[in-house]
């Protein structure tokens, strides 16, 4: 048997009934797409060829590319959405494989910013000697155990913003070998785990920066395993994206170091350029009624600006002491590096160097507790694929997957955005019963959405209509919005109402955060979220919990997103396709992450509405609903009420 045959088999047999997970598990159930999944993932690994697997919610993905990857021996990065993802992955997808199937080892890596530093922890105490916080001692008191690995996310206690932030690590003030803590460094100890590790578990971030990086942050490796690869593109964008804003340079500017080592005069001299520069930036950006703007042209005080930190930086190398021990040298030397770094970036983008190849805007950040917003000012790339092709796709095996990469079974949309090349392509059939299970309610309306238009008519018909499902489903719904002008539109129409017949409403636009709002809501009578795109995907609510998931409209992309903006009219120009190569597979892959939440398991039952008539009446309607779950179709509101009564 030829190697890809031998390693397809091997996972294929430990994961079919009277495979090593039926032997030892009580009511296993073997799943095809499952298996079909492994199989690929086996053959990448075996012959070093790309691999796109659109595997939906159900098929045990996980398990599919973790399993093969511990079977091929093989050593493999995999890279998911966020820190929530890699902890499920870490904290009890491994140890089940490691439990049922074979011993092996694996480590999370996550931002320096996530761990305890040690020196910052002692510098610290003096201040909480007087302010007794008792999370403070706390975390004291885990040093002693040896289980804490020095992760703050995984603290079984809160711990307060402001403490957190004075004793994480932080990469601009680690000396790193030369500090004295280091033999009992959290983070030290993270990377060695790390290289003797088999399966590395990180997030798109830190491998878009290690790629940058030329692969310097992270341990070496045979393979790469994108999960959740339908945000590589936007991922990709921020991370190669410069941004530069006051507080970026006021931190600089009031280090310790610096001060101490640069000409009072100079030291001013920049302050002020850093004020001129960005009343400057604020008089000449027409916000409009929008928060971002377009940068057209380089801006000369800027340029000042970045001239003026150039002058601190030269007298930061000039008067270097001649004497110093070996941490404060490194740190010294850092704060230097860090200082050009800046002048570089400010250059780049209030020096408008690069039209050709990125977009400049100038966005509007709101503040917190009631102050001014504040300004920040980006260079973003209008492409990122030649940069993928060259330092991901042309260098290693990698593996993509997603429950959204396909769109009518093709991975043409994908493959254009992201530059992949030559690869094994898979596409998994749904593993829940949708045509059985699951109704998609798309209604007649009267009014469409409109951007930057009144839509104050659209908005009472789309209350109506969310008031109708949430009154017929009883609650357990999420109303999934696409911008929070609409959700906050919404909630002002319906609350009052719902709240006095009885219904526990949650929002998005409160202090709760994202895990609170899903706790509250899992454990609710009648619960109702009024939640944003995030609440799109990463979701997992099983059961009877949720049963209508609503969305207001088709996700496009606000026309005004200055690198959307960009991209739009860069296609235009070169006489592309821009709606329906661009910009009308985005907004169905987005859809389709939002209808995922519906289904969870195989006994789940519910409506999915998508209150955007557009799906009726424009010519890209079809393609829309045919790339959706195969659900029973209904335009009629008494067909969603006779659903839900035969769940009675």
């Amino acid at each position: 048997m030829d190697p890809v045959s031998q390693a397809r088999a091997v996972v294929a047999h430990d994961l079919r009934q009277g495979g090593i997970l039926d032997q030892q598990l009580e009511g296993y159930e073997e799943r095809l797409p499952q298996v079909q999944m492994a199989e690929a993932v086996a053959e990448s690994l075996t012959n070093g060829q790309h691999a796109l697997v659109e595997a939906q919610t159900g098929t045990g993905k996980s398990l599919a590319y973790l399993l093969p990857i511990v079977r091929s021996g093989k050593i493999a990065l995999v890279a998911t959405a966020n820190k929530a993802l890699q902890e499920q992955l870490f904290y009890k997808d491994i140890p089940f494989i490691q439990k049922y199937v074979q011993q092996f080892e694996a480590a999370l890596i996550k931002g320096m910013s996530n761990y305890l530093c040690l020196k910052h922890l002692d510098e610290e105490r003096p201040l909480q000697h007087y302010a007794q916080n008792p999370a403070f001692a706390h975390v004291n008191d885990l040093l002693n155990e040896e289980t804490f690995d020095g992760d703050l996310d995984m603290l079984p206690f809160a711990l307060p913003k402001d403490i957190r932030g004075r004793i994480a690590a932080d990469g601009d003030d680690c000396a790193w070998r030369e500090c004295g803590f280091y033999s009992d460094c959290y983070v030290r100890k993270m990377r060695e785990r790390a290289q003797t590790a088999q399966i590395v578990v990180v997030n798109h971030t830190l491998l878009l920066l290690d790629i940058l990086m030329e692969g310097w942050l992270l341990p070496d490796r045979d393979a790469i395993v994108i999960d959740e690869a339908h945000h590589l593109e936007d991922e990709a964008t921020r991370a190669f994206t410069a941004t530069v804003t006051p507080r970026r340079i006021e931190t600089l500017l009031g280090q310790r170091r610096l001060r101490e080592h640069c000409d009072p005069a100079q030291l001013e001299a920049a302050i002020a350029a850093n004020v001129f520069c960005w009343s400057r930036l604020e008089e000449v950006t027409r916000f409009g009624t929008r928060n971002r703007a377009p940068l057209d042209g380089p801006l000369e005080e800027g340029l000042r600006l970045a001239s003026a930190l150039e002058d601190v930086k030269r007298q930061l190398q000039s008067r270097k002491p001649e004497v110093m021990d070996k941490g404060e040298e490194t740190l010294y030397d850092k704060l230097v590096t860090r200082t050009s770094n800046l002048v570089a970036d400010i250059r780049l983008v209030l020096g408008v160097k690069d039209p050709e190849n990125r977009v400049y805007y100038v966005e509007r950040v709101p503040s917190r507790r009631g102050r001014e917003p504040s300004l920040s000012v980006s260079a973003a790339p209008l492409s990122v694929t030649e940069m993928l092709t060259e330092k991901l796709f042309d260098r290693i095996s990698v593996v993509a997957t997603s429950a959204t990469l396909a769109i009518d079974g093709s991975f043409k949309y994908y493959r254009g955005r992201v530059g992949i090349g030559d690869a094994q392509e898979l596409v998994l059939p749904p593993a829940f019963d949708y045509e059985r299970n699951a109704v998609l309610y798309v209604p007649y309306m009267k009014h469409e959405p409109t951007f930057g238009k009144e839509n104050g008519p659209y908005h009472d018909e789309l209350a109506r209509e969310m008031g109708d499902l949430v009154r017929a489903s009883h609650g357990r719904a999420f109303l999934l919005f696409t911008s929070m002008r609409t959700l906050r539109e919404v909630w002002e129409r319906l609350a009052e109402d719902l709240t006095n017949e009885g219904y526990f409403l949650l929002s998005q636009d409160s202090e709760l955060g994202r895990a609170e709002l899903l706790r509250r809501f899992k454990t609710g009578e009648r619960a109702v979220l009024f939640g944003l795109r995030s609440f799109w995907e990463g979701i997992d609510v099983q059961g009877e919990a949720l049963s209508l998931v609503a969305i207001d409209k088709l996700p496009f992309d606000p026309p005004d997103d200055p690198v959307h903006e960009a991209r739009v009219n860069r296609m235009k120009a070169a006489g592309q396709n821009w709606f329906g190569d661009y910009v009308l597979p985005q907004a169905i892959l987005r859809l389709k992450q939002g209808v995922g939440r519906l289904l969870r398991t195989r006994t789940d039952r519910g409506v999915l509405a998508i209150l955007d008539s557009r799906l009726l009446t424009k010519f890209y309607g079809k393609q829309v609903v045919h790339a959706l779950p195969p659900a029973k179709r209904t335009t009629k509101i008494e067909q969603v009420r006779a659903f839900f009564a035969d769940d009675v």
